[in-house]
């Protein structure tokens, strides 16, 4: 071959590689820049999910760890499972379907999706936006259950996140799912809002069932009548949140208390005071801790979680008395009316946070009706005195770090903490008939819980009045609600709440309260211990024939061995 045929194969080949070089650039240039768009746009989410991970929202007078050092990471059970079926809740995250997660008041659910959310951040943020490097799993969001009240899921998703803005009905990356968690369908107090938000959340899971959606959901609710949940349908298996292990309990003594013998120290103080034994509550538990740090071995005012959380409302308050006083300064400065107000004022601190504890539980605005409160209960009407009455009040409530700014609102930061307060007046005045309306209302079941916690209640107060339906009907939202109250754990007290539902039940099956009754069956049933309890029921010769004759008729075979309600 000649010099110059060399030559020419040689321009040639060097141009193909040129040429291909050329393109690899091109397709790389292409490839990254559409990993820059959508990892840009996801990048300011998740710096900011993990941003809001690492401020705790109570100061209490101490430096608090942020949650990552402090979380101790948690167990879900499935609806009817056992025990021992439990398994990482952090599985519940990068599964494939959608979930429900029921858990009581303060076990926990709103720490664990603000925990995941911010690990999941944290993982995608160190990959990058590189394809080898991508975590597994979604890409988590957050949003309210009350954000659903008047938005369809899409709407509300584009409403909270619309400044990114986040294109919810594509993929957020290649390959690459969202998880919608929507928190708390239990807040929505309207009941008609709660059928509405429920609704909303069934279409939009049968539409991410469907392998070609973008999207799945995840949805947490404190317990919720057994025909509420039913709305949500097989598109969401439901979990239970596994309550706290004398382990855990020693596990978060750890992370809070690093030196061994101080974390002992809470140990025993917490037995001490009858707190634990262990606590099954992570809120009580990380309510403990803090006041632990903050006061050391001090005793608190009387044993038991109620005393607890009535201390550590106090400190709050406490810590807050500094924006009071300088609103009751101001109230001062206006005679010859205000310096009434601001000695009406000073001595009603309490009562000014229970009344808006009241309208958070209720879905009201907490600021309107502190505002109300005042015109009416004051000596004169405060907003006469000062013109900014309103912000004077919201100030008030955000510095007992109860609640926190969200936009226009006033949220609440812990929610059973609110409920604690909403149940004062309650407590000092007991009426049995307001009992049981709390109980029987969704959106105040758990301030009625709350009331005979700090009531320390009997168990023949409960047992008393089962032969009233409204009222077996409260105490089995009771036993619904948690198992944590005194008295729930009785086994005694179990079975003749279980025959009281039973008997109203088949006394008049059509009858609203009746209905009730069944509801709170099925509810129960789902849980082992209360299906061997009836059974039990079913099987007791002292039992009247009409109660066991109901039991035969509540449960049938499902053909898988199991029993089940019958519908």
């Amino acid at each position: 071959m000649t010099l110059d045929v060399w030559d020419k194969v040689a321009s040639v080949v060097s141009g193909s590689l040129a040429l291909a070089a050329a393109a690899v650039a091109v397709r790389r240039h292409l490839r990254d820049r559409s990993r820059q768009s959508w990892w840009s746009t996801l990048t300011r989410l998740w710096e900011r999910e993990t941003d809001a991970a690492i401020v705790h929202p109570h100061r209490f007078g101490a430096q608090v760890p942020p949650l990552s050092e402090v979380y101790v990471p948690r167990r879900a059970v499935p609806r009817l499972g056992r025990a021992e079926e439990a398994l990482d809740a952090a599985q519940l995250f990068t599964g494939a379907r959608n979930v429900l997660l029921v858990g009581e008041p303060g076990s926990g659910k709103t720490a664990l999706i603000a925990y995941e959310s911010a690990r999941s951040a944290e993982r995608w943020l160190r990959s990058r936006g590189r394809r080898r490097r991508r975590p597994v799993g979604p890409v988590l969001v957050r949003l309210p259950a009350t954000a659903l009240i008047h938005h369809a899921l899409p709407d509300a998703l584009r409403d909270a996140y619309g400044e990114a803005p986040l294109a919810f009905r594509r993929p957020p990356a290649p390959g690459v799912r969202w998880l919608i968690c929507v928190d708390r369908v239990d807040a929505v107090a309207d009941p008609g809002d709660r059928g509405n938000v429920l609704n909303r959340l069934a279409e939009a899971g049968r539409s991410s069932a469907r392998d070609t959606s973008p999207c799945r959901i995840l949805v947490t609710t404190r317990p919720l009548d057994a025909d509420e949940l039913a709305t949500l349908g097989e598109d969401y298996p439901a979990y239970q949140l596994a309550p706290f292990t004398r382990a855990d309990v020693t596990a978060l003594a750890g992370r809070w208390f690093p030196d061994h013998g101080e974390a002992q120290g809470f140990l025993t103080w917490t037995h001490t005071q009858r707190i634990t034994d262990p606590v099954r509550n992570p809120l009580v538990a990380t309510v403990a801790a803090l006041v632990w740090r903050n006061r050391r071995a001090a005793p608190v005012s009387r044993p038991g979680p109620a005393a607890l959380f009535e201390d550590f409302v106090q400190a709050l308050l406490q810590g807050g008395r500094g924006s009071l006083d300088a609103t009751c300064r101001a109230l001062r400065d206006h005679p010859p009316q205000g310096p009434a107000i601001a000695d009406w004022l000073a001595e009603r601190h309490t009562e000014l946070v229970e009344v808006a504890a009241t309208a958070a539980v209720a879905g009201a605005d907490p600021v309107a009706e502190v505002a109300k409160w005042s015109a009416e209960d004051a000596p004169y009407p405060p907003a006469q005195h000062l013109d900014n009455w309103p912000q004077q009040i919201r100030d008030l409530l955000l510095a007992t770090d109860l609640f926190r700014a969200d936009r226009d609102a006033l949220v609440s930061v812990w929610p059973s903490l609110i409920d604690h307060l909403a149940a004062g007046p309650l407590t000092r005045q007991w009426s049995p008939e307001a009992w049981a309306s709390l109980m029987n209302t969704t959106s105040t079941r758990f301030v009625g819980v709350q009331v005979l916690q700090r009531m320390e209640a009997p168990d023949a107060l409960l047992r008393d009045r089962l032969a009233e339906p409204s009222w077996a009907a409260a105490v089995g939202h009771l036993l619904v609600s948690t198992d944590v109250v005194r008295g729930t754990d009785d086994l005694a007290l179990r079975t003749d709440v279980l025959a009281a539902l039973l008997g109203h039940w088949a006394a008049d099956p059509a009858g609203d309260t009746s209905r009730t009754c069944l509801s709170l069956l099925r509810t129960l049933a789902t849980n082992q211990a209360d299906r061997d309890l009836l059974f039990k029921i079913g099987a007791d010769g002292n039992r009247p024939r009409a109660i066991r004759l109901a039991v035969t008729r509540f449960f049938r075979a499902d053909g898988h061995g199991e029993v089940a309600p019958v519908r």
